[in-house]
Formats: structure tokens, C-alpha cells, sequence
């Protein structure tokens, strides 16, 4: 009897052990109104948004394995920690003095995590030629894990640590292809061995891995930079990733981030491979139900269906509706003044509205300044061609065309059919012979 009573004892100590949960505090001097701390298990994938109340968040919690984590609040502030199912941490920010710091049993990791001055690569750095390139980009990485070794950090989280920096430490290298010829103005880059024999073995592909945010990043990065022949992006993608990627949770993990970007961005037209492909290799509940309502969405946006219509003002005050410009086809330009890129594909709309000037065209630019005087101050410069009108941030235009970003062309029919969703850019010689073909017609 009193070996039974003592197994139940340790029985029922060890079960309120197990059932106890750490707790992670957050205390936020000059707190914003009705915005929530928002903890990304980088696992999992899972978030937790926390209430602040007087400054303080809390979040109790045992049942998952020790990680990182990412936490955003708002955009105050965004930091990596390590948080443990058996260690509690506080963490007082204060984002205005750009001053955070760590107390409670998980301190030490996480005062390294948001205190260390970690060495970083940037973007100018790929101006640099190859060889010097690759150097900076070691050193970095040494000096690193020279910062990690001399924080004393406790060896089961120092072996993590080390290969989170690896992929912190080298993620501007899958750059280098595009942010090269562009800083050095190069109409055409080619790799050496030299570089592309250190991409390889750079490019780890273990699922394992994807408890770092870093390498979520980096490996999407380092395939598509290594995928892109200049053909088909998404065949290309296709068979980079059956030829090269055979861990199952790290193709899933591309296979969702690429397929979702691209479909959310440029629609269903002619993604009939990609989205079969997204649902062979994705089986994540949350994430094929996210994938399945945005080409859902899309649905209302194939070519043949009829335009969302739209009513905007032209510089003088008159209004033009979209069916008052039924007859000839229709390209739209979505685009702002403060909008860098947009401002960049003008002069090729210039020339483009020069080249087929009296043909069955009409162009026109929908301006989705919220300042209507910088639109008006821009187009009374008189060098903008074609039908100019403004549209403003509320339209419906916009929210039905599903655009998050700009630029964005739109390419619809005599009849006021779409044609392109997401058209190319007169920049891209497509365009033309996009324009060519149907002009035909």
C-alpha cells in the first residue's frame, strides 16, 4: 500500500508539472490604442494574438516544443525570440527609445536574440564583383557567430543558433543575380561557377529548417533565382522543384508561398498547371482553404468575363464611366504619383500610345492618389497622353480587381470583356504583340 501511495504521489506531481505553463509577459510603454501583439510560431506556423490592457499582454502556454518565434505589434516594434514551455520571460518595450530587454528564467537567450548587433549584407553590396561579393558576405557570417559564441548561450540553443544564422547571415546572397546587374547597369549578368557553386551549397533543403523565420525567406529566394531560365516562370518553377526538392514540408512551404503569390497577385489565367501542382504538394487544411478562396475570388476575373465598371474624373471635372469607352479595346493603367514604379512604366506608355495612335485603342490612366491636387499638379504638365482620370483609394474598381499593388494594367475588349486581369507592363515587349494579335481581330 504505501508503494502505491507514493507512485500516486509522484504520478500527480508529475501531471501538475506537465500541466503547468509558462508565462510570457509583454509590458509596451506608451501603448496604442485597440492594437494586439501578435506571437508567429515559427514551427508551427500557428499566431496568437494578445490583448494589451494597460500596457501589458500575457500569454500562458505549454503544449509545444521549444522556438522561435517572431512578434509583431503592429509597427511599433517586431523581434525574435526563443520561448520555452517551462521558462518564463518578461519583455519591457519601449519602440519610441528603440530600448527592449529581458528578465525571467528565459532571459539570457532572449536579451542575446533582441540586443545583439548582429552583422548584416546590404543591398549596395551587390554592386561588388563576385569574388569580393562572397568575401563580405563569409565575414559576415563569421562575425556573427563570433557575436553568438561570446554570449554564452546554453549548447542546446547555440547549435540551433548557428544554423538560424546561417540563412540570417547570407540572405542577401540569392539577390546577388538580380541586384547585381542592376546596380552595375548590366543589360545582361551571367553567374560564374565561382558563384553559383556557393548558392548550391547554400541552398539546404530540410524541413527541419523552417523553424527559422530566415529560412523561409532564404530558400524561397535561393530556388526561384535558380529556377528563372527566362521562359515559363511557372513551368520553370514546376520542374526546378520535382528535379531539386524532395523534403516534403519544405516543398509544401514553397509550393503555398509561390503558388499563393502568384495567384493572388495575376489571377487564375493560365495557372491551371500551377494550381493542380499547389494542390498535389500542399496538404495543410488552413493553407489549401486559403489558397481555395483567393481563386475564388479571382473567379469573377477570367478572361471573357465583363469588367468591374468604374466612374472617374478627368481633369477638367467631367466624369467618364468605363461604358462610355465601349467600341475599342482598353488598356488601364493603376497607378499614383508617389508610386516609383509606376512612374517608371510612363514613358513606356508614351510610346506605346505614340505606336498605336488611331488605332482601336483607348489608354487610359486610373489615378489612385488620395492627394487629388498632386494628380492634377502632375497631369497639368501636359506631357501625360491618353484618357487621364482620377480614381482615389475607395473604389469598388479596385477592391473588385483585387489590386494590393501598383502598377497595374488591365487589358479589356471592345465589349468591355477582360481580356488580361493582370496585363503585362508597357514595358515588356509582350505588349505589343499582345496589342498586334488582337488588333487584328
Amino acid at each position: 500500500m504505501k508503494k502505491k501511495r507514493i507512485l500516486g504521489a509522484a504520478l500527480a506531481l508529475f501531471t501538475a508539472m506537465s500541466m503547468s505553463a509558462a508565462t510570457y509577459t509583454f509590458k509596451i510603454a506608451k501603448p496604442i490604442e485597440d492594437m494586439k501583439l501578435q506571437i508567429h510560431w515559427c514551427t508551427s506556423g500557428e499566431k496568437s494574438e494578445l490583448e494589451v490592457q494597460n500596457g501589458v499582454a500575457t500569454l500562458s502556454k505549454n503544449d509545444f516544443t521549444a522556438q522561435y518565434v517572431r512578434v509583431y505589434y503592429g509597427r511599433a516594434f517586431a523581434m525574435n525570440l526563443y520561448l520555452e514551455p517551462d521558462k518564463d520571460l518578461t519583455v519591457d518595450c519601449n519602440a519610441e527609445a528603440r530600448e527592449f530587454n529581458c528578465t525571467g528564467a528565459a532571459a539570457t537567450i532572449n536579451n542575446y536574440l533582441i540586443k545583439s548587433p548582429f552583422a548584416v549584407l546590404d543591398f549596395n553590396a551587390a554592386a561588388k564583383e563576385e569574388v569580393d561579393f562572397i568575401k563580405s558576405s563569409d565575414s559576415v557570417y563569421n562575425a556573427n557567430l563570433a557575436l553568438m559564441k561570446s554570449a554564452n548561450l546554453p549548447a542546446y540553443f547555440a547549435k540551433k543558433e548557428e544554423q538560424r544564422l546561417l540563412f540570417k547571415s547570407y540572405a542577401m546572397f540569392p539577390m546577388y543575380m538580380s541586384y547585381h546587374p542592376y546596380l552595375k547597369k548590366m543589360d545582361s549578368y551571367t553567374p560564374t561557377a565561382l558563384y553559383t557553386d556557393k548558392l548550391k551549397q547554400l541552398t539546404v533543403i530540410d524541413g527541419n529548417c523552417l523553424e527559422f523565420a530566415e529560412y523561409g525567406d532564404f530558400i524561397m529566394n535561393a530556388i526561384l533565382c535558380q529556377a528563372f531560365q527566362g521562359g515559363d516562370r511557372n513551368k520553370e518553377f514546376m520542374a526546378y522543384m520535382d528535379a531539386n526538392v524532395n523534403d516534403a514540408k519544405v516543398k509544401s512551404y514553397i509550393t503555398n508561398a509561390y503558388a499563393y503569390d502568384v495567384v493572388s497577385s495575376s489571377g487564375l489565367d493560365g495557372k491551371d498547371e500551377l494550381i493542380a501542382y499547389f494542390h498535389k504538394n500542399v496538404s495543410d487544411p488552413k493553407l489549401v482553404d486559403k489558397f481555395d478562396k483567393v481563386c475564388k475570388q479571382w473567379e469573377g476575373l477570367k478572361a471573357g468575363c465583363i469588367s468591374p465598371s468604374f466612374t472617374a474624373t478627368d481633369i477638367n471635372g467631367k466624369q467618364v464611366s468605363l461604358s462610355s469607352l465601349k467600341g475599342k479595346y482598353v488598356y488601364i493603367d493603376v497607378w499614383a504619383t508617389w508610386c516609383g514604379p509606376c512612374r517608371g512604366e510612363l514613358p513606356y506608355m508614351t510610346k506605346l500610345e505614340e505606336q498605336y495612335a488611331g488605332k482601336d485603342i483607348h489608354f487610359v490612366g486610373l489615378s489612385c492618389d488620395s492627394n487629388k491636387s498632386a494628380w492634377e499638379k502632375r497631369i497639368q504638365k501636359g506631357d501625360m497622353k491618353g484618357i487621364q482620370l482620377h480614381l482615389g483609394t475607395k473604389s469598388d474598381f479596385m477592391q473588385k480587381y483585387l489590386i494590393n499593388g501598383i502598377p497595374r494594367f488591365i487589358l479589356l475588349d471592345r465589349e468591355g470583356k477582360i481580356v488580361k486581369a493582370d496585363a503585362p507592363r508597357p514595358s515588356d515587349p509582350q505588349t505589343t504583340k499582345l496589342f498586334d494579335e488582337l488588333l487584328k481581330k
